[in-house]
């Protein structure tokens, strides 16, 4: 029996491994049938349960923003996730130009420099003219123009002066010597100091006397209209003599003149009238060599750029003792002797 068992010693061992693992199997069976009943008999398991499963597209939108990429958008004070804004550095101290009131280039204040974009750290950024328009940073300030918009304009007549020796004159003197009746109206004389060209010997100039009733321009002079007659007298060291008064418009400038009537006292003096002919204007823009401009008394002109692709048509209408008046689409700018155009208010 002993020997049986030696010489068949193998095969004894295999069947028993056989019943082991036929074994496992079925207690593995067995145990998977309890599971699945217990599953389908829960709350969340089986079509009996009534749980769905909530559809998720958070993987697709992570996977989106990954191929696209993140934007970093700058913040107003110019930080970044970096580096902090900038500060500078003034008698000896570390200035926020976001913090406080003192503006670092007045009148300019620090916010008005860094909504346009402009380097608050050049000091002598005022005088810059970051698109090359003419104008400097400080101008356009004034203006309300942004100095970074190359569509944007002070007034170019801004660039304008001119000197009293550039303003070129006529002197018109005249003589009222009295009034006379001819034909039921009242006829004023009045004669040129200066030879006048008078229509009546075919405009060749003369100082021969002209009559004028009221209403009526002079005679070789025809911007100028009496307008009025003011009778007067004056007693002088126990004379009367007659200072009677004939009232001149000057019709392009809407002055008035008196001319006194010619008499033997002392204090008599003629009254010259002025008319400006023309004006000579200096033309600067910011990083150009000036211009020379000559504008007649009435006539339009035409300014530009400094890139030439901007331009502006003024008349000049007047020149008086404030300066030379500019009209440019019904506003009117006054340029003064030495100095710049400003608006009229």
């Amino acid at each position: 029996m002993k020997s049986l068992i030696t010489g068949r010693y193998h095969l004894i061992l295999l069947g028993g491994a056989i019943l082991i693992a036929l074994g496992s199997t079925a207690f593995l069976i067995l145990h998977n049938r309890d599971f699945e009943e217990s599953i389908k008999s829960s709350p969340m398991g089986g079509k009996d349960g009534g749980y769905t499963p909530t559809p998720s597209t958070n993987a697709t939108i992570v996977m989106d923003h990954l191929k696209k990429g993140m934007r970093w958008n700058p913040r107003e004070d110019g930080a970044s996730p970096y580096v902090s804004r900038p500060y500078l550095l003034k008698e000896g101290k570390l200035i926020d130009p976001m913090a406080g009131t003192e503006p670092l280039y007045p009148p300019v204040p620090n916010a008005w420099l860094i909504d346009h974009q402009l380097d608050y750290t050049d000091m002598n950024i005022l005088d810059r003219d970051p698109k090359h328009k003419g104008f400097t940073v400080r101008e356009e300030f004034e203006a309300g123009t942004d100095p970074n918009d190359p569509n944007q304009f002070p007034p170019l007549c801004g660039k304008l002066s001119f000197e009293e020796s550039g303003i070129r004159k006529s002197t018109y003197l005249l003589e009222f010597s009295g009034q006379e009746e001819n034909e039921g109206r009242k006829e004023f004389q009045i004669r040129p100091v200066q030879p006048l060209p008078n229509p009546a010997k075919g405009n060749r100039p003369d100082t021969s006397g002209r009559a004028v009733v009221k209403g009526d321009t002079i005679p070789g002079a025809p911007f100028l209209r009496v307008v009025d007659f003011l009778e007067k007298k004056k007693t002088i060291n126990d004379t009367e003599y007659d200072v009677s008064e004939l009232i001149i418009e000057n019709t392009l400038t809407g002055e008035r003149h008196a001319l006194t009537q010619k008499n033997s006292s002392r204090e008599y003096k003629r009254t010259p009238i002025e008319l400006v002919e023309s004006v000579s204007f200096s033309y600067q823009l910011a990083g150009a060599t000036p211009e020379t401009i000559v504008v007649e008394r009435g006539k339009e002109f035409t300014l530009n750029s400094l890139d030439k692709n901007h331009t502006e048509t003024y008349k000049l209408t007047d020149i008086s003792q404030n300066g030379a008046l500019l009209e440019r689409n019904g506003k009117r700018f006054t340029v003064k002797t030495g100095t710049q155009a400003a608006p009229v208010k």
